[in-house]
């Protein structure tokens, strides 16, 4: 797997750095555009960018900060179900995380654009088919609904490009920060 942080030019700050601002990016557009976390795209960075360790702390810091908002700001209901639900939420999270890993790990040898397509295809897939067992195990139903479906993965979509877009505009900057897909 591509890992821009075994690169001794990159230092630990700066990765420090870059993910507090992708934690802040990510939560300053969902208290402006709703609470819909892009989870699937922050997986598929983290997994471009990150080793998997730091990667998964990632992931997990915007689940967080995302459960803060929704039952600091947006007043969630503080009951067993909805916790429930929020941690179940962190578990899609992390499969998405383990799914857009794994593409990218067999195919290392493919340009940037394919891998972080076929990242995003394994990530959406493993965390919809979580969230779908979430709600098996919550509320004995598993409901299929492809409105909601198709919402989740075009938010995420539009924030793995944008994302993708800035991070290129980082990879061409003089400062050395961690990049999808660079090799290590």
């Amino acid at each position: 797997m591509f890992s821009a942080l075994s690169n001794p030019s990159i230092s630990t700050p700066r990765t420090a750095l870059w993910s507090a601002g992708l934690v802040t990016l990510v939560l300053g557009g969902c208290l402006i555009a709703g609470c819909l976390e892009p989870l699937v795209a922050v997986a598929v960075i983290a997994a471009g960018a990150l080793p998997l360790g730091r990667a998964v702390l990632l992931t997990l810091a915007v689940w967080l900060a995302g459960q803060a908002v929704g039952f600091g700001l947006h007043d969630y209901p503080r009951d067993l179900q909805t916790v429930a639900w929020g941690v179940g939420l962190g578990a899609a999270a992390l499969a998405a995380l383990a799914g857009a890993a794994g593409v990218l790990a067999i195919t290392a040898d493919k340009p940037v654009w394919l891998r972080a397509g076929l990242a995003f295809v394994g990530a959406f897939v493993a965390n919809q088919l979580t969230i779908l067992g979430v709600e098996q195990v919550l509320t004995g139903a598993c409901a299929v609904r492809p409105g909601v479906i198709s919402l989740v993965g075009a938010v995420n979509a539009g924030w793995l490009g944008g994302l993708l877009a800035l991070d290129a505009v980082l990879r061409r900057t003089a400062v050395a920060m961690p990049a999808f897909g660079r090799a290590a």
